[in-house]
């Protein structure tokens, strides 16, 4: 006779995210070094784009994973960088060198600790396909470039 208790379906397993980053600390030591530049007054224009894909990849992170609980401090945090990060943006393009106020520098720092946070808390897949949807997502962007400038020219 067959057991009549509750159904339940078995999953695959997923490796959680604090693993995820531990094999692959690249994403924690780029963060860092992107933020330590920045202070210390060194930063360049990779150190600059990796803290834009860091706010990008928490917000594929956050739309993309419908069933999680909504987390208003993550995006409060994007929103918050988001504006910092076009301000050091601005005053790259003003002055030819990076520079922040001390507001954005603990706004970027906030950034940092947030996106750490966040994905220390969510599985590794989710992780992993932030960073394909982020390479695809840059991809294409490199190539709507290359195109507007085929048509300038």
């Amino acid at each position: 006779m067959r057991k009549r208790g509750a159904n339940f379906r078995n999953r695959n397993a997923m490796i959680p995210g604090l693993i995820a980053q531990a094999a692959c600390s690249e994403y924690e030591t780029r963060l860092r070094l992107a933020v330590d530049s920045l202070r210390d007054g060194w930063m360049d224009e990779n150190q600059f784009n990796d803290l834009a894909d860091t706010m990008d990849m928490l917000q594929i992170g956050m739309a993309s994973y419908s069933k999680q609980k909504p987390d208003p401090s993550t995006e409060v945090a994007i929103e918050i960088c988001r504006e910092a990060l076009m301000s050091v943006r601005n005053r790259y393009l003003e002055r030819g060198k990076f520079g922040a106020t001390g507001e954005e520098l603990k706004a970027v720092q906030l950034l940092a600790d947030v996106s750490l946070d966040y994905w220390n808390r969510r599985s590794g897949a989710l992780f992993a396909f932030a960073c394909e949807q982020l390479r695809i997502l840059r991809a294409e962007q490199r190539d709507a470039a290359k195109n507007q400038e085929k048509e300038a020219a």
